[in-house]
């Protein structure tokens, strides 16, 4: 079956950014009290909003600030501005999909100023800008509503989409909206995933010999 659609998250997905994003919240909320490392981050809030992150953190009775997000998204920039990693043979992929008539799409719960940062470099923002969905702007995942957007947009089946992305919030997502879904781990998540029970993919060519035909 060649695919409809095939949606991507993007960060540990498109591009390696996890390590760099974990650091950044790691040092911020140590600083507030609450002692991390990349690992616990990425234990504790994989696939969340940074809004989500920040009403955990109140809820864990931290001091918050009501503009943390902003402030955090400031440090993180600076960091993934200095680049971050594409991962291996995505492009080409893009490329394969497209020839074959599958429309490619971004599904991410990051905001879209920071794909912007990430992506630019490799001129996959201004190819990708108008299929690109953030959870800052509609429901995040695990909600279904940019996954059900992007197929509108796409006119693509349910049942000939694809999800692809490195955390449960993303598999949820694809539940929630009918489509199939292949778990990310070539940056790391597989631990998350593999209790699920899911299809998991380890490259971009992984990817490439299931979808495509």
């Amino acid at each position: 079956m060649i695919p409809d659609l095939v949606i991507f998250d993007c960060d540990g997905v498109i591009v390696d950014s996890e390590g760099p994003t974990c650091d950044a919240i790691a040092k911020n909320l140590t600083g507030f009290g609450f002692p991390l490392d990349r690992s616990g981050v990425h234990e504790l809030f994989v696939g969340q909003t940074l809004h989500d992150i920040h009403r955990a953190g109140r809820e864990r009775g931290l001091a918050l600030p009501d503009n943390w997000v902003s402030d955090l998204y400031a440090e993180m920039f600076e960091v993934l501005g200095q680049g971050v990693p594409l991962s291996d043979g995505v492009i080409d992929l893009f490329d394969a999909l497209e020839a074959q008539g599958t429309r490619i799409a971004i599904a991410s719960n990051g905001a879209i100023d920071k794909m912007r940062v990430t992506l630019t470099p490799y001129g996959l923002f201004d190819r990708l800008k108008d299929r690109m969905y953030s959870g800052h702007v509609q429901e995040p995942k695990p909600n279904a509503g940019m996954l059900i957007a992007a197929m509108k947009q796409a006119n693509a089946s349910p049942k000939r989409t694809f999800m692809i992305d490195d955390s449960t919030a993303g598999a949820g997502a694809a539940v929630a909206a009918g489509t199939h879904f292949i778990g990310y781990s070539e940056h790391g998540g597989e631990e998350k995933l593999k209790p699920l029970g899911v299809d998991i993919a380890y490259s971009m060519a992984d990817l490439r010999a299931r979808l495509v035909i």
